[in-house]
């Protein structure tokens, strides 16, 4: 069964994730490989690298969804009055 997760959870982990991949990428580019194999390789050396990373993340994700669970679903925002900014009763 899929759970619910919070994806502002992981966020952060995510994008540290994309920032190392666009870094070596950038940085391979740079020195000269072909944009491609850069790229290829960018995704290779960041998921090797960022892989510790990737755990804490799916375990932010989990425990998120283990306390929404515990908690219950949350209840529906406010309602915007029907009265406008005037106070008037509707």
């Amino acid at each position: 069964m899929q759970q619910d997760v919070d994806l502002r959870v992981q966020l952060p982990y995510f994008l540290i994730r994309l920032a190392a991949l666009v870094v070596i990428t950038v940085v391979l580019a740079v020195v000269g490989v072909n944009l491609l194999l850069a790229v290829l390789i960018g995704f290779a050396v960041a998921g090797l690298l960022t892989w510790p990373l990737g755990r804490m993340q799916r375990r932010a994700a989990q425990r998120s969804a283990a306390a929404g669970d515990a908690t219950g679903p949350l209840p529906p925002p406010p309602a915007a009055g029907k009265g406008g900014s005037r106070g008037e009763d509707a």
